[in-house]
């Protein structure tokens, strides 16, 4: 479900932990990609839980994940590269796809997450900052110190990393004024640029526009006054040769800056300049070895346009609404050029229309590419010879800027080629059953002729035919099979591709489908998986259970030929938000078949809605080889949940102050009454629960005896600054009748301060 934090520095170790669904007690862990060394196996550690608000209907009632954490480290190179890794997890059972980690260089601090309101963490500038909105409604703030006139940049990193967050920022000035905000910049990540008005402390809020959260939550949140890079103009430039570019953002030269394009960049390469010293951000130019032409507006603005002669990329800007830009070309009858349109693939916003005109009649037009690309893609066969004039348009009339710029390829067709691609990046294989792996081809510049696949990492107890793809075919499925008696493992499996193209052989291996660009997915991840044998069964029950109490419920085991001990705890994914509802971790031994199951219902749960829990056994199945691995059953159907509708609880406790002070070193007597329902007798156990983060407040449990209601919590502040108060404090009674569970709470709320 996530990785925390969602990134690191480069030359440092960063302890993650990573959430998830069914990962048991440890589980395979790998990074990909140069300059980072992950642990090889994660284990299970104390998952950080935050209760939050009590959740309304309807959201109440919707499907609820808990994640369980797991402990890992990744160390990064000091020479590793500035960008995003991916990261993958696997068990006996399943495997996952792979998610996004950063790669940063600017210091980093990871979020202590703490319960209550929120508390203003201080930072010094620059920073990234990995946090999480958790519980739901969180806020995070982080505090800081600016000069007048300092201009400084807030980025959150959180969708783009596979986050569900939908963040919004907001700036506060010294005096607490709201002086930025923004919630969708890059997508649903948001983005603040201010200049400080006054020196002082500023403070930026984060949290998700519509006040969710949960442990999945994650952001990289980046505050820094120094270079950054927005955008470039134009957006490319030729290999090997020194570009002019326009430059937007913070920090920057005023004029053209000069950047040097190495001969042998990628096509999608990313630069950085150095102004007084200092680094900015890594920012994406496109690359080509053809010759450049910029647009002049003058030129541009009517048809026929300015003269350019192919092959060439243009440069260009939609900068007014309703503009376009005209390009013309001289071309003869029958010739073929190939017009390949880049702007959103390389962060320009401009969503753009190409076409191509004879005179006043347009020819050819496009506003996208094959395979849902965003981005125009046109093939063109001249009818006749002379001039023919290409436009440029964006196609909202009113999407215009210095920042809706584009990149057009005009060139004759390539050779033919082709390029494979796979999907998806991970695969579970059942044993004793297959799995289709598909594989895509790109073909280009007419290429047509058959390409033959074969594997590496392929296990021998795994089997694959011989596949090739058909002449002209795009997409071919690979069945993956095993056998019941296949190895129980996970494997990274390589395909690569061979053809003749022009005569002779090419091999090209395939990377993901779902991000080609990127170098580091270039294998598939299989696990070979276990089914579960045993169940765990039960008939439809709904009965009443009092919060503030212990509810039941039984259940039976279909073993299947499973005779070892099952673990029983709640499940990691819910049927329903458990409402706090929470349950411990028994063992059933090996051979029984029925175990009893109890459920403590939180005395805040509200009365008269239906709480519904669904618990998870974990067994371990030993193979012939002598390796172990865990596989699980998860009682989600409704005949296998314990079902209740909650009713008010047995047990009530008051204090008799709603609030206190806390002075230093000095006490406060707290009044305690406890009520006891009918039929409900004993000893009452009252005592201060204090949340492990506030210092300084302690008190002495006390007992009320079976024939009394009342009694008296001493609290004392120690130390010279008791808190921070951002949450009431608990007082806990439990009665100690051991044939009843009943338990009740209520708040005192702490001022600070004599």
């Amino acid at each position: 479900s996530y990785i925390f934090p969602a990134g690191g520095q480069r030359g440092k170790t960063v302890e993650v932990r990573v959430g998830g669904l069914f990962l048991y007690d440890k589980c395979g862990f790998e990074m990909l990609g140069p300059g980072v060394d992950a642990s090889k196996e994660l284990r299970r550690t104390r998952t950080l839980w935050l209760e939050g608000p009590v959740l309304p209907l309807p959201d109440s009632q919707r499907q609820e994940d808990y994640p369980q954490d797991m402990a890992g480290q990744v160390k990064i190179a000091a020479d590793a590269a500035v960008g995003v890794r991916h990261w993958r997890t696997w068990t006996s059972q399943g495997v996952t796809p792979a998610r996004r980690f950063v790669v940063g260089d600017l210091p980093e601090i990871v979020e202590k997450e703490l319960p209550g309101a929120p508390i203003p963490v201080e930072v010094r500038l620059p920073v990234t900052i990995n946090g999480r909105i958790f519980p739901h409604e969180d806020v995070d703030v982080w505090s800081f110190a600016a000069r007048k006139g300092q201009t400084i940049s807030c980025e959150v990193e959180a969708a783009r990393l596979g986050s569900p967050l939908d963040s919004r920022l907001e700036v506060l000035d010294p005096s607490g004024r709201s002086i930025a905000e923004n919630d969708d910049t890059f997508g649903t990540d948001s983005f603040v640029r201010f200049t400080a008005p006054a020196d002082g402390t500023y403070r930026v809020r984060i949290h998700d526009i519509n006040f969710h959260g949960g442990q999945a939550y994650v952001y990289r949140l980046t505050l820094t006054s120094d270079v950054r890079v927005d955008r470039a103009y134009p957006l490319g430039g030729r290999r090997g040769t020194r570009a002019s570019l326009t430059l937007t953002g913070q920090g920057l030269p005023p004029g053209p800056v000069a950047v040097d394009l190495p001969a042998d960049a990628p096509a999608e390469y990313a630069h950085r300049v150095e102004v007084a010293g200092k680094r900015s951000n890594p920012f994406r130019l496109d690359v080509d070895d053809l010759p450049e032409q910029l647009a002049d507006e003058a030129k541009t603005a009517l048809a026929p346009g300015q003269k350019v002669n192919f092959p060439v990329v243009v440069n260009g800007r939609i900068t007014r609404p309703g503009h376009a830009d005209h390009w013309s070309v001289a071309v003869r009858k029958g010739e073929v050029i190939e017009f390949d349109l880049k702007a959103q693939r390389l962060g320009s916003p401009l969503s753009a229309v190409l076409s191509v005109l004879d005179k006043d009649k347009v020819v050819a037009q496009s506003d996208g590419g094959p395979g849902g690309r965003v981005d125009p893609l046109l093939s063109f066969t001249a009818l006749a010879d002379g001039h023919y004039t290409v436009r440029v348009a964006s196609r909202f009339r009113s999407d215009a800027g210095p920042e809706y710029a584009y990149r057009l390829r005009m060139a004759r067709p390539a050779g033919p080629d082709f390029h494979l691609r796979f999907m998806p990046d991970a695969l579970t294989l059942n044993r004793g059953a297959q799995v289709p792996l598909k594989v895509l081809v790109e073909r280009t510049g007419g290429f047509k002729e058959p390409i033959a696949l074969k594997w590496e990492g392929l296990p021998a107890d795994v089997t694959a035919p011989a596949v090739t793809i058909a002449a002209g075919q795009a997409a071919v499925d690979i069945p993956l099979k095993t056998t019941p008696s296949t190895k129980i493992s996970s494997f990274a499996l390589t395909v690569r591709g061979t053809a003749k193209v022009a005569g002779r052989a090419v091999t090209r291996t395939a990377v993901f489908a779902g991000e080609p660009g990127v170098p580091d997915l270039d294998t598939v991840r299989v696990a070979v998986a276990l089914l579960t044998p045993f169940k765990v069964v039960g008939k439809y029950e709904m009965g009443w259970a009092s919060r503030g109490s212990v509810g039941k419920r039984r259940y039976r085991i279909e073993r299947n030929g499973f005779d070892g001990p099952l673990r029983v705890r709640l499940a990691d994914r819910q049927a329903r938000h458990l409402q706090g509802a929470t349950g411990p971790e028994i063992t059933v031994p090996g051979g029984v078949s029925e175990f009893e199951y109890p459920v403590t219902m939180p005395p805040w749960m509200e009365i008269g809605r239906t709480c519904r829990v669904c618990v998870m056994a974990v067994g371990v199945i030993k193979e012939a080889d002598g390796s172990e691995h865990e596989v699980s059953f998860s009682s989600i159907a409704q005949n296998e949940q314990y079902v209740a509708v909650v009713e008010a609880g047995r047990l009530d406790v008051t204090p008799g102050r709603a609030s206190i002070r806390a002075e230093p070193r000095k006490g406060v007597t707290v009044p305690i009454r406890v009520t006891r329902g009918k039929d409900l007798v004993g000893a009452v156990r009252v005592e201060l629960i204090v949340p492990g983060h506030i210092r300084g407040v302690a008190a002495e449990a006390i007992v009320i005896p079976a024939d009394q209601a009342t009694g008296a919590l001493e609290v004392t502040f120690r130390g010279a600054r008791p808190g921070p108060f951002n949450m009431p404090l608990l007082v806990r009674a439990t009665l100690l009748d051991a044939k009843y569970a009943a338990f009740a709470e209520a708040k005192i709320e702490v001022e600070a301060g004599p």
